[in-house]
C-alpha cells in the first residue's frame, strides 16, 4: 500500500501537481479502518435512549424524572466528542504517513466526520463537562431533551452548544493542530450541511469549526 502511495506521489511531483492524503479507509473518517472502533465501546459511536421500564441494565445511564435512560451503542464507528478517541484516530490514521512522507503531501483531506445520524449522541465524557460548564448535573436535565418539561428550551441549548464544542474541539480542533505543527494543511468536510436543521444532530453546528482554526 505505502509503495503505491509513494508512486503517486513521485508521479505527482513530476507532473507539478500538489498531494494530498485521505485519512480513512471509506468515510465517514474517524474509525481508522476499523481500529478505533475496535478499541472497544468507550471508543464506539453511542446514542441517548429513554425508556418507561428498565429494560437496557446492560447500558442503563440513570434513573431521572420517571423515566429510564440508557445508550445504544454503534459498534461501527467512534465517539468523536471525546479527544482520547480522536487522539487514538491521529495516531492510526495521519502519524503512520508522516513518518513515511513528512512534508511531501500539502495536508489531508477529513471526509464527513459526525456526532450522530440516528438521535441524540451519548458520550461517557457528558457527565463531567456538562458540570464543568453549567455547574448542573445532566442526568437531572435528561427528560428535558426528550419531552418539553420544565426549562426544556435552556436545556436544549447548552446541551447542543456542548456538543458543537467537543466536536469542534475534539475532533477539529485536534486534528487541525496537529497538522499546523507539522505545516500541512486541513481540508475536508462534515455531513449533512445542507440546513441549520440537518446539522444538528449530525454536527450541532458546522460554521464554529473554523473559530477554532488560526487563519
Amino acid at each position: 500500500w505505502f509503495e503505491n502511495v509513494k508512486a503517486t506521489i513521485d508521479e505527482g511531483k513530476k507532473r507539478g501537481m500538489h498531494n494530498w492524503a485521505y485519512d480513512e479507509n471509506g468515510w465517514p473518517s474517524g474509525f481508522g479502518a476499523g481500529i478505533v472502533n475496535g478499541m472497544g465501546v468507550e471508543y464506539q459511536q453511542k446514542y441517548l435512549r429513554m425508556e418507561d421500564t428498565l429494560e437496557h441494565k446492560d447500558t442503563h445511564i440513570c434513573e431521572s424524572g420517571g423515566k429510564y435512560f440508557y445508550y445504544d451503542i454503534n459498534p461501527f464507528y467512534v465517539d468523536t466528542l471525546d479527544a482520547k478517541v480522536i487522539a487514538e484516530f491521529i495516531k492510526v490514521a495521519y502519524q503512520p504517513y508522516y513518518e513515511r512522507y513528512g512534508n511531501e503531501f500539502d495536508g489531508y483531506f477529513t471526509d464527513e466526520p459526525q456526532i450522530s445520524r440516528d438521535g441524540i449522541p451519548w458520550s461517557f465524557v457528558f457527565k463531567d463537562e456538562y458540570k464543568a460548564r453549567y455547574n448542573e448535573d445532566i442526568y437531572a436535565r435528561l427528560p428535558e431533551l426528550f419531552l418539553e418539561i420544565n426549562d426544556y428550551k435552556t436545556t436544549r441549548v447548552r446541551f447542543w452548544k456542548m456538543v458543537t464544542e467537543l466536536f469542534s474541539e475534539n475532533f477539529m480542533k485536534q486534528i487541525y493542530d496537529w497538522c499546523s505543527e507539522r505545516g500541512l494543511k486541513l481540508t475536508g468536510h462534515l455531513v449533512c450541511e445542507n440546513t441549520f436543521e440537518s446539522q444538528l444532530i449530525s454536527n450541532g453546528a458546522c460554521m464554529p469549526h473554523y473559530e477554532y482554526f488560526h487563519i
